[in-house]
């Protein structure tokens, strides 16, 4: 049994989400009741986005209903955290930003050393824990992302395209912490416009399009051969 399945499965029953009259989100059906990785992949503007943070409940379904175990998300339940693609941090020092996180999810005092230290290791910040967040690059900081959700010991981790703005050696060092999530039983759900880093990070694919999931399968077999048209332009690079 994975420590995840307390949490599953994830139920997205019906979801619409509007804004201004216009349906960004329409009748969206999905479920997800494995551990590993989930990648979402979709064209800009396909909802990806915005289904990660209604299944973080940072916003609420304009109907339907999005369930965790049969319960609503909410954005206090520390056991799931959710990666922005432009993360903010204090200008402190990196393990301020760490310890932070442990304070305001109620961690005890007396664990938040040995948290911090593991975050550091695990993420490869140990050697720039005292330097202040404004001297860092973007793939120090999206370590530190990934510092701040690791302290925390999530069952869940939600990303949306978190390695859109770094460079190949920072991609590389982001994917291995996102291996080491998997390998702590850490489901993974994560969006990303990278078929290449996709394949190399999926155990199962969900398709959107258009606010709606279009397909999903497990990750050989979407690469081997999508059965959408939609998706089959997609992983042909065509553009629509």
């Amino acid at each position: 049994m994975h420590a995840t399945d307390q949490f599953l499965p994830l139920v997205v029953k019906d979801v619409t989400y509007e804004v201004n009259g216009a349906k960004l989100i329409k009748s969206l059906n999905l479920e997800i009741t494995s551990s590993g990785s989930t990648i979402i992949l979709g064209h800009n503007g396909s909802g990806k986005s915005l289904l990660l943070k209604l299944l973080h409940g940072v916003i609420a379904p304009s109907s339907g209903l999005v369930t965790w175990n049969n319960n609503i998300p909410t954005t206090n339940q520390y056991w799931r955290t959710f990666l922005l693609q432009t993360p903010t941090f204090f200008k402190q020092t990196v393990q301020y930003n760490i310890e932070f996180v442990l304070s305001i999810a109620g961690i005890p005092a007396s664990e938040h050393k040995t948290r911090c230290q593991q975050a550091l290791e695990i993420c490869g910040l140990g050697e720039i824990r005292h330097r202040n967040t404004h001297s860092l690059s973007g793939g120090e900081l999206q370590k530190l992302s990934l510092a701040r959700a690791w302290v925390l010991k999530p069952r869940v981790v939600l990303l949306d395209e978190p390695t859109v703005a770094l460079d190949p050696p920072s991609v590389i060092g982001f994917e291995q912490i996102i291996h080491q999530f998997k390998q702590s039983e850490t489901k993974v759900i994560m969006t990303t416009h990278d078929l290449a880093q996709a394949k190399r990070l999926a155990d199962e694919v969900v398709f959107i399009d258009a606010g709606k999931v279009i397909e999903q399968s497990q990750a050989g077999e979407f690469f081997s051969g999508p059965e959408s048209n939609q998706a089959q332009i997609f992983i042909s690079g065509e553009l629509v």
